[in-house]
């Protein structure tokens, strides 16, 4: 006998989901773990979505089903489920359950490895001031920073060197106070670092990045040994101290092939 395809169909979703409540099944919490069990739990179904034990359009196990199989609280069930909502894998709907979403372009990311990993190659960078001076005309950097168009600013550019090659020219711009940390800061690569990829640093609380695409003038492409009217990238960042005020405004200036922007789409477990 020839099953309808319909009926085909829904018996291959039957038997999907059945078999990926059974692989859920055999995953355990580790209690012994160091890991919160809402945060395990997160791990199974996101491997389970991966996977496609749980397709998507499929609706999960109601939490408190969750919360049985796993042998753990509702809450926890609760905690991991929410986990997954923020990550965009799935959506509750009220009344109906929680769903699993289609996995698209909308819930890729990129990254900016290229240029983390050759501000921490310590060894074989060297960075040379080109500018350091006060500024005190008015411009952007003081609406940004929040100050009048009378208050001077320090202005530091520098080109930062790796492996005897020109890879990024970084300018920023501080409110003038020669005492403050903030004007070390932007001189040192390494701070620096920790700024953008969030090592952490006593100075800063937080910062925003915004990635531009720009032309290159004479003036930075004689420094960066590039052709000018080069179209290339301008990774701009404004840091904010503890009190939530703006301290330090910038960019970076590099082109695509030393920084290549690579999306990831769909679930990663690393």
């Amino acid at each position: 006998m020839v099953m309808p395809k319909n009926a085909a169909r829904n018996n291959q979703a039957y038997l999907l989901n059945k078999s990926g409540a059974q692989a859920i099944a055999e995953h355990k919490i580790d209690k012994s773990s160091s890991l919160p069990a809402y945060a395990q739990m997160a791990n199974i179904l996101r491997q389970k979505i991966s996977t496609g034990a749980y397709a998507p359009g499929d609706r999960l196990p109601a939490e408190s089903a969750l919360a049985k199989t796993f042998g753990v609280s509702a809450m926890t069930a609760r905690q991991a489920v929410t986990v997954l909502e923020e990550e965009g894998l799935v959506r509750r709907v009220q009344g109906s359950g929680t769903f699993v979403r289609k996995i698209g372009v909308a819930a890729s990311y990129f990254g900016l490895d290229a240029l983390g990993q050759v501000l921490a190659d310590e060894a074989n960078l060297a960075v040379r001031i080109v500018n350091a001076s006060v500024k005190r005309t008015p411009g952007l950097e003081k609406t940004l920073l929040g100050l009048k168009d009378s208050d001077p600013v320090i202005l530091v550019e520098r080109v930062i060197m790796h492996r005897d090659e020109p890879f990024t020219l970084h300018v920023s711009f501080t409110s003038f106070d020669p005492a403050s940390p903030t004007v070390e800061a932007m001189l040192d690569t390494v701070v620096l670092t920790g700024l953008i990829f969030q090592e952490g640093y006593s100075n800063f609380k937080k910062g925003e990045l915004r990635l531009i695409p720009t032309i290159l003038g004479p003036r930075e492409a004689r420094l960066l040994r590039m052709e000018p009217g080069r179209s290339v990238f301008k990774l701009e960042h404004l840091f904010h101290d503890f009190d939530d005020r703006p301290a330090a405004f910038g960019w970076f200036i590099v082109s695509h092939e030393k920084m290549p922007l690579v999306s990831r789409v769909g679930v990663w477990h690393d």
